[in-house]
């Protein structure tokens, strides 16, 4: 049977409960809130043949950035097909998405999601996976046009508007139409003071503006109250805190700061690891002593040298490694060469054309090979942005 959804989409499911507490699950991702498991559980729990849900579940093993969950991402596609002839054409997109991402080809989810926003532009959780992976394919126009191509479409009567606007706020400072996403994002933000995208964006314009004291303004007064219904989102807010302290040349404070409230010694999350990766290096590379903290992320590191899914952490990935055990450096960029070798996924793709060099190019730097350090870069320097991430964290 079908049912309508929070924005009049007919979905698949059992009941209009099933429906309505999909709506929520998505509602909590949109938010970065920590119950989206939760939420997810009880939506399979009133619907077990719940299609959209099953592939939302791999899409969220995916998004762990995880090698050992892509397995489990693909026994959800296989529940996710099974009722596959009933689903509707949006749906089946949905599953088209699911079974591309199982095979690590980030295009072809976009392609499929892109799809389903030409003809349901309402469709905010496709929208946000697009965000997603036009982020991490280092596609700043696309982060951008996907949310413009369905703006005309939506008004701020709509359930998602908010987190619809900090979406456009974002790909409009990937851009550089600071004006534009800064207004976008603070009202964003005064629709919902706990949406963690919106004051996000906000924080990126004036971490590209130099905007120091207004960021740490910005950033102190809406993550203080807010932070607690965060997942671990909360962390990279944080790190863009400790920019601007970093920027104002307040070193140990940056390194008090580090300690204190960016460093998890219980998390393997990738974002983490990005996150403590790049500010430890900033602080060499500002001529601070980090002591053993780059051994601590190395032996998180170590075991995930073959994972391969994400150019940009890979990258990240390498800091640890060459500062501290390059012997694993030189394992990690060998497994890069066999993969680039043996597969066609997007990893791959990037990998050929400037991750590989980049992660060579941090191997010399760290190894105080300043020549091939410059020699390795200088050729893919105008593609480095094809590793994804945003301009502040490629800076």
């Amino acid at each position: 049977m079908t049912f309508q959804n929070s924005h009049g989409l007919a979905v698949t499911a059992a009941s209009q409960a099933a429906v309505d507490a999909f709506d929520a699950t998505v509602m909590s991702y949109l938010g970065f809130t920590p119950d989206i498991g939760v939420k997810l559980k009880d939506t399979l729990t009133l619907d077990s043949e719940f299609a959209l849900a099953h592939c939302f579940k791999g899409y969220l093993f995916h998004l762990m950035g995880s090698k050992p969950l892509v397995p489990r991402a693909a026994k959800e596609l296989a529940l996710a097909k099974a009722s596959h002839a009933a689903l509707t054409p949006r749906e089946r997109l949905y599953v088209d998405a699911l079974e591309a991402w199982c095979r690590l080809d980030l295009g072809g989810a976009t392609a499929a999601w892109e799809a389903v926003i030409r003809d349901h532009p309402h469709d905010i959780l496709a929208v946000k996976m697009l965000h997603y992976t036009h982020f991490y394919m280092g596609d700043s126009i696309n982060l951008r046009d996907s949310v413009a191509r369905v703006w005309p479409a939506w008004d701020e009567s709509m359930a998602g508007y908010g987190y619809m606007l900090s979406m456009r706020a974002f790909g409009l400072e990937e851009t550089g139409a600071y004006d534009a996403a800064l207004a976008a994002g603070r009202r964003a933000v005064e629709l919902n003071p706990g949406d963690a995208w919106g004051i996000h964006a906000v924080a990126h314009v004036h971490e590209m503006r130099d905007e120091r004291a207004e960021g740490l303004t910005w950033i102190d007064r809406h993550v203080s109250d807010q932070g607690r219904q965060w997942h671990n989102f909360r962390y990279h807010l944080l790190w863009h805190r400790v920019l601007m302290l970093f920027e104002q040349e307040r070193y140990d404070d940056v390194l008090a700061f580090y300690d204190s409230a960016i460093w998890d010694p219980q998390s393997d999350e990738y974002l983490d690891l990005t996150n403590d990766t790049s500010l430890l290096l900033r602080l060499e590379m500002a001529g601070m002593d980090v002591g053993d903290r780059w051994q601590v992320l190395a032996d998180k590191v170590k075991g995930r040298i073959d994972e391969h899914l994400l150019a940009f952490v890979d990258a990240h990935f390498m800091m640890p490694l060459a500062a501290v055990l390059p012997g694993e450096a030189a394992k990690f960029l060998a497994s890069i060469d066999a993969h680039v070798e043996s597969a066609a996924d997007t990893y791959a793709i990037t990998a050929k054309a400037v991750a590989r060099e980049l992660c060579a190019a941090i191997a010399a730097y760290k190894a105080g090979d300043w020549t091939s350090c410059v020699d390795t870069l200088l050729p893919v320097r105008g593609q480095v942005h094809m590793i994804g991430g945003s301009n502040a964290q490629r800076d």
